[in-house]
């Protein structure tokens, strides 16, 4: 039971039933679990299956910048905060993203009419498997259901201890229809649920501007039976009195449904058996998700209900703790992949709602929490496609600096779908933010740092960090103190408390403190990046000057760091964003012991006690990262506790937020669209970070440990240089095992309290694994 999700409930959220199903996938293609036991739902989804839209050719507004400079030079925010949307809609620019949509649902419908007992929903993480089992009688029944990375064909069987005892009918239907915003004209759209060669088969038409769905999508399904008989009628299978039921399915997105089904077909003739086909794809599913190990000697066999409850009376325990990160690596590589997939967005490959806002990929900070475990959980192809897929929309970029600002180079706007890289979302404090591609620039530069790979930096690192930083050159103008000047800019999604007294929404300011940590980042890889490739030297005396011409970072009355480098804005602590940290973390521009170190913390602290009330289940993941930073480990497990007390549901899925409203985190009634998986994701990131620290050949291990966790192990974390790194300690002794499979130099540091017999920092030399054991500072090896 060590790497297993037990649930002794099925799925409980009435009306929106998937929120709280059990989820499996393959990286493409999905299966939600509900464990009804009567009428079982699996829902089937698929990475390519997005609907509806709009696109439209993007205008030239970029006129309009110099009024919103007008109004932000004048101190009237208000004014200045419309004036790029304004200016879309009086063009008729009205775009539309496109929306993930479940493909169907498998439907079982059982004879059960008498008491079950027994029951459980289990999510076995090292299969990538869900199964669900009860008792009627003397009977023991299990239904499993697994996503084949071999041949991405859906398995499911139904068993029982007792011959013949299985009688159920199967369908492939329209997604569930309790769900809410399924009342769509664009759904089920000339769908034929029907059955044909002795298929069973959901087939509809796909109403979308995105070019790789458009056309056909569906399933089909064979079922076959050990014992008894299969039947059909002209929608469904009937299977009566056998000993085991198997039903493979095939789904897929954008094609020819004549064509489709007779591909399908094939594949499903030629497909082995249950048990042959998982023992396959659990040895390709567990290369990708047992690749690390975090251990912290707790019991393994609590069901999430139990945990939960313990959670809400003692705050997260252990277990609970282990198992979130096992979870969250999970959803991750069910999620997408290395290739031939998207990458993850907000709810990862299980969104059942029609028309579910927030399943996007968000530039502001959610996209790139999702992938921070990336790098230091040595899955480096994972961030490789991801940003791929960012890499794929350059053209739409330069025509989102060139139309909205009239700048060279490129500007990201921070909601994204795979239909376009143009601004869709034209919402204020979405079109007033411009550090969209400068953060994501720092994934492009970290995925060279971890992997060492310079033929990546060359090709596609540099080259899309030269056209971010080339946006600043024409965006950056002087201010009156002779220093650049940011403007428009946001503190995602913050209102300065200046800005408050011209209403609630003005999020238009003047130098974001994490604007100019971004370009700092930004402009100091640029430089050495171009010293190591040789590449793009005559830029650099102007990359320098612009170092030069960035506006300081300014301090509160208090020493705290101020979130806007303008005297006009004040601070607003009341706020989940961490944006104006973006120099701790994700950056390491400022470390402990810099000169505005202690300005960060303090602000910190001020986001951690007047923002509290204020913060989300994805907000404590940063705040958790930004102290491990810090080198504050009980702060960092504290954000982390809170958030698996208040924002979990049954299947540990999180939510957006405290929406049973206990308490202390933000209690707005977000009912409408509480999944958000970024939490979940983010989750063995600050674990991670609480764990090793690294950059450039430099590695600190532990820096900030919880005095809660005793003893403990993690295994198989990438550094920086590509160095695995294992750390294992108990409350007297620490032991890192390092691995290179090239010679290489790191300087490593300790951190919690360990030293190498009195000296906090060695330099190692190695190929092949190199062992270092560590002791407490008042003890002697």
């Amino acid at each position: 039971m060590v790497n297993r999700l037990i649930m002794k409930y099925p799925t409980s959220w009435h009306g929106e039933m998937w929120r709280e199903g059990a989820p499996c996938g393959n990286g493409k293609v999905g299966a939600l679990v509900y464990g009804a036991v009567k009428m079982e739902k699996i829902m089937l989804s698929h990475a390519y299956l997005w609907r509806g839209g709009i696109r439209q050719e993007m205008p030239d507004i970029s006129d309009s910048l110099k009024d919103v400079r007008k109004y932000l030079d004048e101190n009237r925010p208000d004014l200045a905060d419309g004036i790029l949307s304004n200016a879309f809609a009086a063009k008729g620019y009205n775009p539309h993203c496109v929306y993930p949509t479940p493909i169907g649902d498998i439907v079982i419908d059982s004879n059960s009419n008498v008491p079950f007992f027994g029951y459980r929903r289990v999510i076995d993480m090292e299969k990538a498997e869900v199964s669900v089992t009860w008792r009627e009688g003397d009977v023991n029944f299990k239904r499993s259901v697994f996503v084949s990375r071999a041949n991405g064909l859906v398995y499911t069987k139904i068993s029982a201890d007792k011959p013949g005892s299985v009688s159920v009918r199967i369908r492939l239907t329209i997604h569930d229809t309790e769900t809410l915003n399924m009342n769509d004209p664009t759904v089920n759209k000339n769908s034929v649920p029907t059955v044909r060669d002795g298929l069973i088969c959901y087939i509809s038409e796909n109403v979308t501007c995105y070019e790789k769905a458009k056309g056909d999508y569906g399933a089909v399904a064979k079922v076959s039976a050990v014992g008894g008989s299969v039947s059909f009628d002209d929608r469904s299978a009937i299977v009566e009195n056998a000993d085991e039921v198997t039903i493979v399915t095939g789904v897929f997105v954008g094609g020819d449904r004549e064509k489709e089904f007779e591909k399908i077909a094939g594949a499903l003739e030629c497909a082995c058996g249950y048990e042959e086909e998982l023992k396959k794809h659990a040895a390709l599913h567990f290369e990708k998700w047992g690749g690390v190990n975090f251990d912290l000697g707790a019991e393994k066999n609590t069901s999430n209900e139990e945990l939960l409850i313990d959670a809400f009376s003692e705050g997260m325990s252990d277990e609970l703790c282990e198992k979130l990160y096992a979870y969250g690596r999970y959803l991750f590589v069910c999620s997408t992949d290395a290739k031939d997939t998207l990458p993850m967005h907000l709810i990862g490959l299980w969104n059942g709602t029609f028309s579910c806002f927030w399943s996007i990929y968000m530039y502001n900070v959610n996209f790139e929490m999702m992938y921070w475990q990336a790098l230091s959980g040595n899955l480096p192809g994972y961030l490789r496609l991801a940003l791929d897929y960012v890499e794929s929309f350059m053209d739409d970029y330069r025509t989102n600096a060139k139309n909205q600002f009239g700048c060279r180079g490129i500007y990201i706007n921070s909601v994204n779908t795979p239909e376009s890289g143009l601004s869709v979302c034209l919402a204020n404090h979405i079109l007033n933010w411009t550090a969209g591609a400068g953060w994501v620039s720092q994934q492009f530069w970290d995925y060279y740092r971890y992997t060492g790979d310079t033929d990546y930096l060359k090709e596609h690192a540099m080259p899309f960090m030269y056209e971010a930083a080339l946006f600043y050159e024409d965006f950056l103008r002087f201010g009156k103190d002779g220093y650049y000047e940011f403007a428009p800019g946001t503190s995602p999604e913050n209102v300065p408390s200046s800005s408050y007294r011209f209403g609630p929404w003005s999020q238009c300011t003047k130098n974001p403190a994490m604007d100019i940590g971004v370009v700092k980042e930004l402009l100091n890889n640029l430089i050495e990046g171009a010293e190591i490739c040789g590449m793009y030297n005559e830029k650099i005396p102007k990359w320098k000057e612009m170092l030069s011409l960035l506006p300081p970072l300014k301090t509160n009355p208090d020493g705290s760091l101020k979130e806007w480098a303008d005297d006009f804005y004040e601070d607003n602590n009341k706020h989940r964003h961490h944006s104006h940290m973006y120099e701790v973390f994700p950056g390491h521009t400022v470390m402990p012991g810099d000169a505005l170190f202690d300005a960060f913390v303090k602000a910190e602290d001020k986001r951690m006690t007047e923002g509290r009330p204020y913060q989300s289940s994805w907000s404590m993941i940063y705040m958790a990262c930004v102290n491990a930073r810090m080198r504050r480990g009980n702060e960092s497990l504290e954000a982390l506790s809170d958030m698996a007390r208040l924002c979990l549901m049954g299947n540990l899925f999180t939510v957006s937020n405290d929406w049973r409203r206990m308490g202390p985190i933000n209690c707005d009634d977000m009912r409408a669209v509480p999944v958000q998986l970024d939490a979940n994701v983010g989750f063995p990131a600050a674990i991670n970070e609480m764990l090793l620290f690294t950059a450039d050949n430099n590695i600190t291990l532990l820096p900030a440990l919880p005095e809660k966790w005793k003893s403990g192990q993690i295994e198989g974390l990438l550094a920086t240089g590509g160095i695995t790194v294992s750390v294992y300690w108990d409350c007297e002794t620490a032991r890192a095992v390092l691995h290179s499979e090239k010679p290489c130099r790191a300087t490593v540091r300790s951190g919690s309290g360990y030293s190498f017999n009195g000296s906090d920092e060695i330099v190692c030399e190695f190929c092949g694994d190199y062992e270092i054991k560590l002791n407490r500072n008042n003890k002697k090896n």
